[in-house]
C-alpha cells in the first residue's frame, strides 16, 4: 500500500482492531467509510470481519477491488497478452525467490497458488522491460515525460507567487517508463484483454511502485523544486504485492467506487461498527493525491491530448478530477461528521482523530477545537448515555523525506454507541 500517505494507520491497526473487536465478532460487518490506502479495511479482512469500504479518491477503489473484495490471485493468459514468458520466468523465479521469506508471501508454498502469481510476476517484469516500441503505435504517448519531468514541453509552470519552472515530479526516464507501461495497459484495456481486477492490480502496483520514486515530500501537491529526493534517482521498478491477506478469506465484501461518503452511507446495508477515518486535513486529498488518480483513470480518458492540455498551477492537475470535501473544511466538519453518524444503520462508531501539524490553518491551531468539538458530538444524543469513551497512544506522523526524522503526534479513538 502506499506508505506517504497522510493520517496512514499502517502502525496502529492492531491497536483499532483491538477496539473493534471488543464490539463485533468475525463475519460482523464494519463499514470503512474513509478507506483511504484500505490498510485498515485489509486489516479488518485479514481479522475475519466483512467490510465496506469507500473513499472518495478512485485509487482507493481500485486497491479495494483487487486486494479486498477479491479473495483469489488472478489467473493472467500470457498468450493473450502476447508475452513469450520463456524470455521473462527466469527474471520472475529470481523475483519471487527473493520475497518468498517475507511477511505476506506464504502462499507461495501452494503450488498452484505459485503457478498462478508467477504469472503475475511475468507480466509485471515484461512491463518493467518494455520500450516504446513494444507499444502498438495507436496507444504510444509521453504524457508523463512531457507533463511531470523537467524536460516535458507542457512542464512549464509558473506559481501564483510568480516563480516559474518546470515541473520534476519524475525523472526524464522514469517518466518515459511510466509512459509505456502505463500505455501498454491502456491498449490491453482497450482491447479487452484484461479482467476488471486483473486492470486494477496492475493500476494499484503502478501506483505504489511510483510512489516509491517520486520528487515529492510525501504528497503531490509539489515536489523538490532544486533538487531531487535520493529515491527519485532510481530506475522505476513495479513493486511485487503480498497477498496472503487477499486470500486470508472467503468472506463477501462490499466497496464504493470514489463515491461521496455522505450519500454512499445512505446507501449501504445495516452494519455492527462504522469506522471513521475523516480527512480533517485544511486541504483536499483530492489534490494532494492527484497522481495516483491520474494514473487510475489515465487507461480510460478518451481524450488524453485535451486532458493534459487542461492542466494547471503548479502540480499540474486536471481539476475536473477534483472533489471539494466538506470533512476537509473547519466550519463543515462537525456538521458532515453529525450527518454521516446520524444516517448510518450502525451500532457503533469508533472515529480516529490526530493531533498533527496538518490540523493548523491559516496560523490557528485547529486540534484542540477539533477535539473538543468532536467530545461534544461523541456526548451529544445521537449516542447512548455513558457510552462514549476517549483513548489516546503516541504515534509517528507520516513518513519524512530524505532521512528527517518524522514528527510524534497523538492519535485519539473516539467510542461510542449509537441510540437505537
Amino acid at each position: 500500500m502506499i506508505q506517504r500517505y497522510l493520517g496512514n494507520k499502517n502502525s496502529i491497526a492492531d491497536y483499532i482492531l483491538r477496539e473493534v473487536g471488543r464490539f463485533c465478532q468475525p463475519r460482523d460487518i464494519v463499514c470503512d467509510i474513509f478507506s483511504g490506502t484500505i490498510s485498515m479495511s485489509m486489516a479488518l479482512k485479514r481479522s475475519g470481519y466483512r467490510v465496506i469500504s469507500n473513499d472518495i479518491s478512485i485509487f482507493s477503489y481500485h486497491y479495494a477491488n483487487c486486494y479486498l473484495r477479491n479473495n483469489t490471485i488472478p489467473n493472467f493468459d500470457l498468450g493473450i497478452l502476447g508475452i513469450d514468458s520463456t524470455e521473462y520466468e527466469k527474471m520472475a523465479q529470481e523475483a519471487i525467490n527473493i520475497k518468498k521469506s517475507e511477511t505476506g508471501f506464504s502462499f507461495l508454498n501452494k503450488q498452484n497458488l505459485y503457478e498462478l502469481y508467477k504469472k503475475l510476476v511475468i507480466v509485471l517484469v515484461y512491463l518493467e522491460n518494455i520500450e516504446t516500441k513494444d507499444v502498438d503505435k495507436k496507444y504510444v504517448g509521453k504524457y508523463f515525460y512531457d507533463t511531470y519531468t523537467e524536460e516535458g514541453k507542457n512542464s512549464y509552470f509558473r506559481s501564483l507567487r510568480g516563480t516559474e519552472g518546470h515541473r520534476r515530479f519524475f525523472t526524464p526516464s522514469n517518466g518515459k517508463r511510466i509512459d509505456n507501461i502505463l500505455n501498454k495497459i491502456r491498449e490491453w484495456n482497450d482491447n479487452h484483454l484484461l479482467t476488471e481486477v486483473q486492470y486494477s492490480l496492475l493500476i494499484s502496483i503502478v501506483c505504489e511502485s511510483i510512489e516509491k520514486i517520486s520528487n515529492t515530500q510525501g504528497t503531490y501537491h509539489d515536489f523538490q523544486r532544486d533538487i531531487y529526493d535520493e529515491r527519485a534517482l532510481h530506475d522505476l521498478t513495479l513493486r511485487i504485492p503480498p497477498f496472503d491477506d487477499v486470500i486470508s478469506t472467503q468472506n463477501e465484501h462490499i466497496i464504493g467506487k470514489a463515491q461521496d461518503s455522505l450519500r454512499f452511507i445512505k446507501e449501504i446495508p445495516n452494519h455492527k461498527l462504522l469506522y471513521l477515518d475523516p480527512p480533517y486535513n485544511f486541504r483536499q486529498y483530492t489534490s494532494y493525491y492527484f497522481m495516483l488518480n491520474l494514473i487510475c483513470n489515465y487507461c480510460t480518458i478518451k481524450d488524453l491530448k485535451k486532458y493534459f492540455k487542461n492542466v494547471q498551477f503548479v502540480r499540474g492537475q486536471n481539476m475536473d478530477d477534483d472533489f471539494d470535501s466538506t470533512f476537509c473544511k473547519s466550519d463543515k466538519f462537525i456538521e458532515s461528521l453529525k450527518q454521516l453518524i446520524k444516517d448510518a444503520k450502525t451500532q457503533y462508531v469508533i472515529m480516529s482523530y490526530y493531533d498533527g501539524r496538518n490540523h493548523e490553518n491559516k496560523g490557528t491551531n485547529r486540534k484542540d477545537n477539533g477535539i473538543a468539538a468532536i467530545i461534544d458530538l461523541f456526548e451529544s444524543d445521537i449516542f447512548k448515555a455513558g457510552s462514549f469513551e476517549q483513548l489516546a497512544f503516541e504515534r509517528t506522523n507520516y513518513q519524512s523525506f530524505q532521512g528527517h526524522t518524522a514528527d510524534k503526534c497523538n492519535e485519539y479513538l473516539f467510542i461510542a454507541e449509537k441510540k437505537k
